[in-house]
């Protein structure tokens, strides 16, 4: 007996807008007997209009990115490296007020010194009024001399004295300089928050790498956060980095209700790489893990229900959220020639065909328009690009290339085999796996019957094996 078998085409699927990568992958069914996708080089891709518009499922193919929830403000205090903390004030979630005290530093140093230097002051001005009382004597001495040699000789003296006075009160002006600095210091011991908040994070200084909000700046060492509204700081992969700009608005969703949603609009964008992407969420989207990533912000309308910390999505707003009725298919999938309109359809066939659609209502903010005729949502239409000519071949997004193998092999051989004309991936004969029900079945004695691993529960000619005979 001859057999055939089923090689699995992955295909991706520009969806929508073109973002993304859509993969599915297809097990036969009723489908298989009326549409099949051709191995020919010229054929033309299809895409299913269900998946193109999103018909029933309220959304099409959105690009989606990772985000993540923090506050309005941050305040970091930092040390100053020079000096030591001696007393804090505050714990870990205590909430603040501008003003209030955070921690002070020792100063008993300062001190210490600011008491040497007034020692060491007022033995300077011991010494000046020493001096004052030597250049008198001399001056009375000059009056009662009449050789020019001993008044010249006083007068030298004099001078000496005078630049010793002139240096000691220099020393004098810069350790009361000095005093003062150190006074500040010691004025300046206790620290106070700069604004209100919820202190967030108090470092040990020896290692804050437990905290989440741990700074890369080891001298930070309280974190406060601003209380009130939050908002979301995002994550974008260089290669969707132009399709974000500051004014858009955007749709945030929960990770775990997709109903809870939040709307607002991103305000900043960073030109900086990101350091770490230790989060990074990319749905429809053509990120790459070797590709640079950059952070940007969302101010939120309304930031109720969020908690700090924690994980969303986010969709710029296309107007997605909004409920339409019937068949709205994007402007560019349509071929407009005066008052008709139409679309390249993959007939029952499985040709292209240029196929005319009655249109109604047209929606400029989305560029989509309403297709009130001519179309069925399992109904597979191409992007009209240039070439495509009726009569072509297509290949469907979701059905599979069906390709014949070498009569000699032998499903029940534990050797693998190849597509010859897909030459894709390694292909187990004896194991198939349903995507929709996520259940391999296997073929056994009977090769027209499966059974289902799980429970034995027979299967019959509803699976993607084709048995040719001889």
């Amino acid at each position: 007996m001859k057999k055939a078998m089923i090689t699995i085409l992955i295909l991706a699927l520009l969806g929508g807008g073109g973002y993304g990568a859509y993969y599915y992958f297809y097990l036969g069914g009723s489908a298989a007997t009326e549409r099949v996708s051709s191995s020919s080089e010229d054929a033309v891709y299809v895409e299913k209009v269900s998946v193109i518009t999103g018909y029933g499922s309220g959304t099409g193919v959105v690009d989606r990115y990772s985000g993540e929830v923090e506050a309005q403000a941050t305040l970091e205090i930092k040390l100053d490296s020079n000096r030591t903390v001696d007393e804090c004030y505050v714990e870990v979630g205590d909430v603040v007020e501008e003003g209030q005290a955070l921690f002070s530093y020792e100063t008993q140093e300062e001190e210490d010194q600011i008491a040497q230097n007034e020692i060491d002051i007022e033995k300077q001005q011991m010494e000046i009024q020493s001096y004052e009382a030597q250049i008198t004597s001399y001056e009375k001495l000059i009056a009662t001399y009449k050789d020019e040699d001993d008044i010249l000789e006083a007068n030298l003296q004099i001078q000496s004295f005078q630049n010793s006075i002139r240096s000691l009160e220099y020393e004098i002006q810069s350790l009361q300089v000095e005093n003062e600095s150190l006074q500040e210091t010691i004025d300046g011991a206790v620290v106070t928050a700069d604004m209100g908040g919820i202190v967030q994070k108090i470092s040990d200084t020896e290692d804050d790498s437990d905290s989440y909000y741990s700074s890369s700046d080891s001298s930070v060492y309280i974190t406060i956060l601003a209380e009130g509204d939050y908002r979301i700081k995002g994550t974008i992969n260089e290669l969707n980095y132009y399709d974000i700009y500051e004014g858009i608005a955007v749709i945030v969703y929960s990770r775990v209700d997709a109903s809870q949603t939040w709307t607002g609009e991103i305000t900043d964008i960073s030109t900086e790489q990101d350091e770490k992407d230790s989060d990074s969420y990319y749905y429809y989207s053509s990120s790459s893990s070797d590709t640079s990533t950059y952070s940007f912000y969302i101010d939120l309308d309304s930031s109720e229900g969020l908690l700090l910390g924690q994980h969303v999505y986010i969709e710029v707003d296309s107007g997605q959220s909004e409920e339409k009725t019937g068949m709205w298919l994007e402007e560019f999938y349509i071929i407009q020639e005066g008052d008709s309109a139409y679309v390249w359809l993959a007939n029952t066939s499985n040709l292209i065909e240029k196929h005319e659609i009655t249109l109604g209502e047209y929606d400029e903010e989305l560029a989509e328009y309403e297709v009130l005729d001519g179309l069925e949502v399992d109904d597979y239409i191409a992007f009209p690009y240039d070439g495509i000519s009726e009569g072509d071949p297509v290949i469907y997004s979701d059905i599979a290339v069906v390709s014949e193998v070498d009569d000699s092999a032998d499903l029940d051989d534990e050797e693998e085999y190849y597509d010859a004309d897909a030459d894709e991936e390694e292909v187990d004969p004896d194991v198939y796996y349903d995507v929709d029900e996520g259940i391999y079945y296997s073929i056994e004695e009977d090769d027209d019957v499966f059974y289902e691993e799980d429970d034995d529960e027979e299967y019959e000619d509803s699976f993607a094996v084709i048995e040719e005979e001889e």
